[in-house]
């Protein structure tokens, strides 16, 4: 079974965690199917059900940052911020995956869901974009402060 450790981090480290932070509008929420193999070859005729990895498209509005000179679509899906831990846990239940134990950083952000946010704090890799933390988002509340500690760095 799987372990997961919450770890607080600030408003400063997930800025400087984040390769892209954007002003978003939420559009709606998307599932996608990701097969799963058994690591058991003798399983092969073991039907293993798809992990679905869920998140939200949103439609860009404003770039704050971008670190690697990213060229940023006018819409985005982020999945939910925990998909690479279900997967993997998904993979433990049902294909004899490894037990793993999981350090997650956490934003303390006081806006109640993704589909609120109005600033996301991104990490972008290989045309993906994730949340650099669980609840890496805020509200446009928060723009003032975020230029502040970005012109500070």
């Amino acid at each position: 079974m799987s372990i997961i450790r919450s770890k607080e981090v600030s408003l400063s480290d997930v800025i400087a965690e984040s390769n892209l932070i954007v002003e978003v509008e939420f559009v709606k929420p998307y599932k996608e199917e990701v097969p799963v193999a058994s690591r058991d070859p003798k399983a092969s005729q073991t039907v293993i059900p798809p992990f679905i990895k869920k998140g939200c498209v949103f439609r860009v509005r404003n770039v704050l940052k971008n670190d690697g000179k990213i060229k940023v679509p006018d819409t985005i899906q982020v999945p939910d911020e925990n998909w690479r831990r279900s997967l993997s846990q998904h993979k433990e239940r049902y294909a004899d995956g490894v037990s793993k134990s999981f350090t997650v950083n956490e934003y303390p952000t006081e806006v109640k869901s993704v589909q609120k946010a109005s600033i996301l704090f991104l990490y972008h890799f290989q045309d993906t974009y994730e949340l650099v933390a669980r609840d890496a988002f805020e509200s446009s509340d928060a723009r003032e402060k975020i230029d502040m500690i970005m012109g500070a760095s």
